[in-house]
């Protein structure tokens, strides 16, 4: 699962006055600006900011553990959002289905599976962490379980999902009279076409793996029609085709410029992935690849 898609990225929103009288709400939503450019080094510090202010902010700690997500220190991410449950957070679906993903983006499923069932235990109808522990169920091999997640999600008629995760009173600055209060409210919006490709692939790449390889491509072009940029599909896709004797369209898609990532060091899964299955690409009639 790691890094699949930037650990289902979300949209943190910090919304209220636009001018504020404490500098930690201030810092808040710098980080996130910030964040959203991907300047992690400013965002982090704009954050840590917030938090020497005001350590029992729990929001904080959610924008502080999406940049370490994105920073790939995952522990630092489990850590920060361990550290929101504590600070008043502790019935947030959301925050215990991110906590997952840090942990399966570190290659730990039992806890990401232990986090996405907190989460259904809070909602049962909370589709996301039902997508998550699919994908999970995948990696660690529990294809049982991970079929009944995947195929329940992906039966299901899923949009955008917006959660609040809290409201605080702020002081507002008045340029006609004294100063007065207000509310800021942090929410964060999972994007279903995220979800939904993620599902896709994991589907696909549990049927790839099981050698049903035309249902695998059926899966992995739904993926493709609800994220068409997403690189970690054009490569199971790629290699799908192989396995179904489709050698040049395989091997371009597989050798497409985009596809440069996965030649990367942190990369090193998918080149083990495809070293694994070069039998299938062989019994198909097709040359051996490479990334």
């Amino acid at each position: 699962m790691r890094r699949l898609l930037g650990g289902f990225a979300v949209l943190l929103v910090a919304a209220g006055s636009a001018q504020l009288s404490r500098a930690d709400q201030y810092d808040v939503q710098r980080s996130e600006q910030y964040l959203s450019t991907g300047d992690l080094t400013t965002a982090l510090g704009w954050i840590n900011s917030a938090i020497s202010d005001e350590p029992d902010y729990g929001g904080a700690y959610v924008v502080r553990a999406s940049i370490w997500m994105r920073a790939a220190q995952y522990q630092k991410a489990i850590d920060d959002y361990s550290q929101a449950i504590t600070h008043g957070l502790d019935h947030s679906t959301y925050v215990f289905k991110m906590r997952g993903d840090a942990h399966g983006d570190a290659g730990d499923y039992a806890g990401a599976i232990a986090d996405y069932e907190q989460a259904l235990k809070l909602n049962p109808a909370y589709w996301p962490a039902l997508a998550s522990r699919g994908v999970a169920r995948v990696e660690s091999g529990d294809t049982t379980g991970a079929l009944t997640d995947l195929d329940r999600v992906l039966a299901s008629n899923v949009s955008d999902l917006k959660e609040t995760l809290g409201s605080q009173q702020i002081m507002e600055l008045s340029r006609k009279g004294p100063p007065g209060r207000g509310t800021e409210t942090m929410t964060v919006t999972i994007h279903a076409k995220l979800v939904l490709a993620a599902s896709y692939q994991a589907r696909g790449k549990l049927r790839f793996i099981q050698g049903a390889y035309q249902p695998a491509l059926a899966d992995f072009d739904a993926a493709l029609k609800q994220l068409p940029q997403l690189i970690t599909v054009h490569f199971y896709h790629g290699l799908t085709l192989l396995a179904l004797g489709r050698c040049p369209e395989g091997a371009a898609e597989l050798h497409a410029p985009e596809m440069k990532p996965l030649q990367a060091p942190g990369a090193t899964r998918y080149r083990a992935f495809l070293a694994a299955h070069r039998d299938a690409v062989a019994k198909a009639g097709c040359p051996a690849v490479t990334l």
